[in-house]
């Protein structure tokens, strides 16, 4: 496979990433805190606002799970440089916790995201369905859509190695 000139050019530049200011970017500055405590405090006024916390049971009551909810929160406030990622890793559990008691004095059922949920009967029956007009037009066609003798073939075929490109790859000596 052979590169064009105009794909070549829209790679970026070695030391790219270094051209913006020092401490231009949020993830180039140390976060505003650094431990559990400091950073449940700022998720404090997201839960005593009204209006976020209505939107967030919405959210809830939509089926949408609880991690789900919690990882947003924490990447938003990791890229904008409250605290680290590791901090809202340690955070996410407080997280979770707050939102099915909130959930759980709204009257709201809520699915936490960790565990497995079994397809209702209607779901099942509609993939089984699915599943058996799909066999029923495989077993209709005339012609099948992989030929056998291909898919053996492929199994014996062993990737090509590709040589390396740029501008540091080693000269092939031909």
């Amino acid at each position: 496979m052979k590169i064009k000139p105009e794909e070549f050019l829209d790679a970026p530049v070695p030391g790219m990433s270094l051209t913006a200011e020092p401490k231009s970017r949020p993830w180039r500055r140390p976060s505003q805190v650094s431990t559990v405590d400091e950073a449940l405090s700022l998720y404090t006024p997201i839960f005593k606002n009204k209006k976020t916390t209505k939107m967030m049971l919405q959210q809830i009551e939509n089926g949408v799970p609880l991690t789900t909810i919690a990882d947003v929160l924490i990447t938003a406030n990791a890229m904008e440089g409250r605290h680290t990622l590791d901090v809202g890793v340690l955070l996410a559990p407080v997280l979770v916790e707050t939102m099915i008691t909130v959930a759980e004095l709204a009257g709201i059922d809520y699915v936490v995201g960790n565990e497995e949920r079994e397809l209702p009967e209607e779901r099942t029956e509609l993939v089984n369905r699915a599943m058996r007009s799909i066999q029923e037009t495989e077993e209709t066609d005339e012609e099948p859509m992989i030929d056998e003798d291909v898919t053996e073939d492929l199994e014996e075929v062993e990737p090509e190695e590709k040589e390396p490109m740029g501008l540091m790859a080693r000269r092939s000596v031909s």
